[in-house]
């Protein structure tokens, strides 16, 4: 009776590669009582087979000498394809030739062994190899990332923080290289030229930065690479390295942004040079030809003030510190206010006004974003609810929603229960997000906003114009309202064409699409729009954003 080994109960699946039908024949039957066996006739054959079967095949068994593809040219074509390098062969053969042995040692295989055999001891060797290379993987996936084969963000801080203390002497930096705008990419190229894009830069990296000693993947298009010091300024270094991803598929636009950390010091964890490399790497993104950014004394204090911030949002959400202002939109065909726009800013007690471009970003990262969104939303209904109850005329104010409270998939009825709690009209608010949002995971983002627009909330899509994603979101999103972006505004201002604000206004109405035109501060800007058909308009020709009694004022003047 054949033996079954503990501990091995599941059976694994083997590739047999042998030319011969006898020898092949006696061989499967040797295995198939402990293993699945896949055949192959010859080495050609085998290479399909691992191709079609690489995810399921433990192990291959391999003759030499056959036909069409003989086993070192199996073993040659495996080790340059790399995918199936995890995979264990044994070679198998008549020979007892020294040359053939070493031959095919030196291709990768794993062991070799002659013919005939001793059934049981050649199992126990298969399995044992078996063992062997399934523990060392399971190893290799916690320490290197699979698709980078860079260190795992866990083994890059540990391996580089043993650098670190072998040497308290040396002088080091930290280089983090991010992929500005990915999720962008993923949209537009997809996730398969996208990884193959991330798999060519981690391997191109290494290449370009001097002194570099290892490296590690800290997240989706993130890496960090610790580098001996360098006296030269990286900016000179990084400013003309120029990766070239794999040709295959369409050409891709990209850009790289890279944060240092100079001279860390050994005392400081590795995470935390990293937070500081990362840290500059953010102050440069969506500045053109800026691609590095060097983690200085001024960026330190900014990080400290950051951290200040966080510690009093709440305290800010319960004092009421952060106040609505609003900014009149003007409907141009009956020359009236014809809604608003609701915009926060911070009145601190000690620290004054706190600019949005520095608090809404940094809640944006670290969740907080949710939680005052809810909180202007109340504020918002609570302002309605006011000028109609003091006779002022209905007019709708938008409130923005962050990418984050798309993730609650409760979002519409949030909403929803904020409005009615306050007996509001659900078209008296209107929804905005912006353009980049609704490139973001767009199935989610369009079965919400259809969800609230079943519920009868105006939906307005900001910032139209400013980045790729506008022609899909047009198609796939309910929307009823669409904001120019600022930007093609003072373009057609300054060049004197409106071709593009022509096409624009043409598309929105072809989609029956109401248009707002934002960052409007001119005459002759308002009477160009007007000749285009847009419908409202927004900017400081008309008003600057107003707290909530001057809002007031201008609609009692205004409305």
């Amino acid at each position: 009776m054949k033996s079954k080994m503990e501990g091995f109960a599941e059976r694994r699946t083997v590739l047999v590669v042998e030319d011969n039908d006898m020898n092949r024949e006696i061989l499967c039957d040797l295995l198939e009582d402990d293993f699945n066996v896949i055949q192959a006739e010859n080495g050609l054959e085998g290479l399909l087979k691992l191709e079609e079967r690489g995810g399921d095949i433990a192990l291959v068994m391999l003759d030499v000498y056959m036909p069409l593809c003989d086993g070192f040219t199996f073993l040659e074509r495996k080790r340059e394809s790399g995918r199936f390098d995890s995979v264990p062969v044994i070679v198998m053969t008549a020979s007892d030739s020294v040359e053939d042995e070493i031959r095919c040692l030196e291709l990768g295989a794993t062991d070799f062994i002659t013919k005939p055999y001793n059934a049981e001891v050649m199992k126990n060797r298969m399995k044992s190899l078996i063992r062997l290379q399934e523990s060392s993987s399971m190893l290799n996936r916690l320490e290197l990332d699979e698709l980078t084969r860079l260190y795992s963000k866990e083994f890059f801080f540990h391996n580089a923080g043993i650098v670190l203390q072998t040497d308290p002497d040396a002088r080091y930096d930290v280089v983090c290289c991010d992929v500005e705008d990915f999720r962008t990419m993923n949209d537009r190229y997809g996730r398969e030229q996208c990884d193959r894009f991330l798999h060519d830069l981690a391997g191109w990296l290494p290449q370009v930065l001097p002194g570099m000693i290892l490296g590690g993947r800290l997240g989706a298009d993130v890496f960090a690479f610790l580098t001996e010091h360098q006296e030269q300024d990286w900016t000179e270094i990084l400013k003309n390295a120029r990766f070239q991803p794999n040709p295959d598929g369409q050409p891709m636009h990209f850009s790289l942004k890279y944060g240092v950390a100079q001279d860390i010091d050994h005392e400081t964890s590795v995470s935390v040079s990293c937070d500081r490399a990362t840290l500059a790497l953010r102050r440069i993104k969506g500045r053109f030809n800026t691609p590095v950014a060097v983690y200085d004394e001024e960026m330190r204090r900014m990080q400290l003030r950051e951290r200040q911030l966080v510690e009093f949002a709440e305290p800010a959400i319960e004092n009421r510190e952060f106040q609505i202002y609003y900014q009149p939109k003007h409907n141009l065909e009956n020359d009236a206010t014809g809604g608003a726009e609701a915009l926060v800013r911070w009145i601190h007690p000690q620290l004054g006004f706190i600019s949005p471009g520095m608090f809404i970003p940094l809640f944006e990262r670290n969740g907080f974003i949710t939680k005052l969104d809810f909180y202007i939303w109340e504020e918002v209904c609570r302002e309605l609810r006011k000028l109609l109850d003091e006779g002022f005329p209905a007019v709708p104010i938008s409130v923005n929603v962050s990418r984050m409270d798309f993730e609650a998939s409760d979002l519409s009825e949030k909403i929803a229960e904020l409005a009615d709690k306050y007996r509001l009209d659900h078209s008296l608010l209107h929804i905005e997000l912006t353009e980049s949002i609704a490139g973001e995971n767009p199935e989610l983002i369009q079965d919400t906003l259809e969800k609230l627009h079943e519920k009868g909330f105006v939906i307005e899509l900001d910032d139209f114009g400013s980045g790729y994603s506008s022609l899909t979101s047009l198609n796939t999103l309910a929307l009823d309202v669409l904001k120019l972006d600022m930007s093609i505004i003072r373009h057609a201002s300054a060049t004197s064409d409106y071709s593009i604000l022509r096409y624009a206004v043409l598309l929105a109405d072809g989609m029956r699409l109401k248009t707002v035109a934002e960052g409007v501060e001119t005459a002759d800007q308002v009477a160009a729009l007007k000749v285009l058909g847009c419908d409202y308009i927004q900017g400081y020709y008309y008003s600057k954003p107003l707290p909530g009694p001057e809002f007031e004022q201008y609609l009692a003047r205004c409305a």
